[in-house]
């Protein structure tokens, strides 16, 4: 897969972090603990249709979702619900994040033509606590929601100044966007090949040998030049 597949007309739509997502198993707590031991408030988001609820912690750019399961019944339908009940209840710090895309479609021919088998793509959509509707197009690229470093793929469809970074939050620690994410791996290279090959040059990372491919890390940008690491 590369940025550039058979001149302009072909090129690859740009892929950027968006958001990453902590699973969590009381929404109001984690609320309450990412206020005092990150100084990052955090805002009601919604209900999702499979069995998911959240909080939003918007950065300008990217955001961070606090995310709980809150219909059993439903998130077992969900390949990804069922990674985040599995992730809030093992305690990992993240259950897996997302990149954003604006041609979902020429993105994933893409993928087909160099052999990838994807599943189908997903539509979702969440009503805010205000009443706005957000929806949006995702894309699985590992069975079955299966641990990787990997990233799932978003096209969002919401009113214009309605992404979910861009709701205005007061942060006491005066924390910006997400500029750094640290992954592990059985194989580092080949994960960094991975993620160089889907966001290169649109995100710092680095990734460390670790027994299961995970987001473990990610770094915000603050005032002065200092960065905020969670967890």
């Amino acid at each position: 897969m590369t940025g550039n597949e058979g001149g302009a007309a072909r090129r690859r739509p740009l892929v950027q972090l968006d958001h990453v997502l902590v699973p969590v198993t009381d929404l109001d707590e984690a609320g309450a603990r990412f206020l005092q031991a990150y100084g990052l408030q955090s805002l009601a988001g919604g209900a999702h249709p499979t069995g998911t609820a959240n909080r939003i912690i918007p950065l300008g750019r990217t955001y961070i979702e606090l995310i709980a399961v809150v219909d059993a019944a439903k998130a077992a339908e969900s390949a990804r619900s069922r990674r985040i009940g599995q992730a809030a209840e093992a305690g990992r710090p993240f259950a897996t994040w997302a990149a954003r895309t604006d041609d979902l479609s020429r993105l994933r021919e893409s993928f087909r033509r160099r052999g990838w088998e994807l599943p189908p793509v997903n539509r979702g959509s969440r009503t805010r606590p205000d009443g706005v509707v957000l929806e949006w197009r995702s894309q699985e690229l590992v069975p079955d929601a299966q641990p990787s470093v990997l990233p799932f793929l978003i096209e969002w469809h919401v009113p214009a100044g309605s992404h979910p970074a861009e709701v205005r939050a007061e942060h006491p620690a005066g924390a910006g966007d997400i500029v750094f994410a640290r992954f592990q791996a059985p194989d580092p290279q080949a994960a960094q090949a991975q993620l160089t090959d889907l966001v290169g040059g649109k995100l710092e990372f680095a990734v460390d040998e670790g027994p299961e491919p995970a987001l473990v890390e990610v770094e915000l940008e603050r005032v002065g030049g200092q960065r905020l690491a969670i967890p």
